[in-house]
């Protein structure tokens, strides 16, 4: 059993974003406000995947984290789904409607997940996207640490958001991998299904990257996710045989993150 705690938070967003377009580096900009608005479609996908699945869980300590996640999971959207619709709300109609258009394939893609899908895949779809997601967050932490990545000294509510965000998902990294181990287990089917998972959702993500980078004057063109740079090598770790999300080591910084919130 893991130590997750279910923090109910809600962050007071002001009116305006000043800092979070086009912010200090524009590509990570647009890219993390594309995530954010899968945010309202994912999270509610994993939840409904690991409620459907409950009761197959016959491990009492793994069922309680996976109680445990979908709480976090809750969190993180409903404060999503809030700032998303400030920072759409500061641009052009049009460009919202387009994003809006992405945002509804997306919702109908999860939604017919659930629906048709096997267990096993949606499954492999929550892992891999837990364990990317592990790899970028920890990848995050591991920049602010050593320096590499440097800001403009801001630190409002679009870069709490994230940090809370980014720290809880560490917190939560066993889950996913856990249930997948628990109750299908096969690891040539974890490989490809994760990949394909993260193929899955990134078009999402580029698709309404682009569509941001042309509303603020920029190319809308494909962009590598800005945490691959420094997180390749700990996200091909997520591919290996013997990758256990428990065995990774998690920088302090995570705890200090989490305390205020705690």
């Amino acid at each position: 059993m893991s130590d997750i705690t279910v923090r109910k938070v809600k962050f007071e967003f002001p009116d305006e974003l000043d800092d979070v377009l086009p912010g200090v580096d524009l590509v990570r900009e647009t890219y993390l406000v594309a995530f954010s608005l899968t945010m309202p479609y994912l999270e509610p996908y994993l939840i409904r995947t690991y409620r459907s699945v409950a009761d197959d869980i016959t491990d009492p300590g793994l069922a309680a984290d996976v109680r445990e996640f979908i709480g976090q999971e809750a969190q993180h959207f409903q404060n999503h789904r809030r700032i998303n619709e400030i920072i759409k709300g500061q641009l052009e109609p049009v460009v919202a409607a387009q994003l809006q258009a992405v945002e509804d394939r997306l919702d109908a893609d999860y939604r017919r997940f659930n629906a048709e899908k096997s267990r096993r895949f949606n499954l492999v779809y929550a892992e891999g996207f837990e364990a990317m997601t592990c790899a970028m967050a920890m990848t995050m932490f591991d920049e602010v640490s050593s320096g590499t990545r440097a800001g403009d000294g801001r630190f409002g509510a679009w870069q709490q958001l994230w940090s809370w965000h980014a720290a809880e998902e560490i917190e939560h990294r066993t889950v996913a991998f856990d249930v997948y181990d628990h109750l299908e287990g096969n690891y040539a089917y974890r490989v490809a299904g994760s990949l394909q998972a993260q193929v899955h959702f990134h078009r999402a993500v580029d698709s309404m990257q682009r569509i941001l980078l042309a509303s603020q004057g920029a190319p809308a063109k494909h962009h590598t996710p800005p945490w691959f740079a420094n997180g390749r090598p700990r996200y091909l770790r997520t591919f290996k045989p013997g990758y256990n999300p428990a065995d990774l080591e998690v920088d302090p910084l995570v705890a200090m993150v989490l305390a205020p919130y705690t």
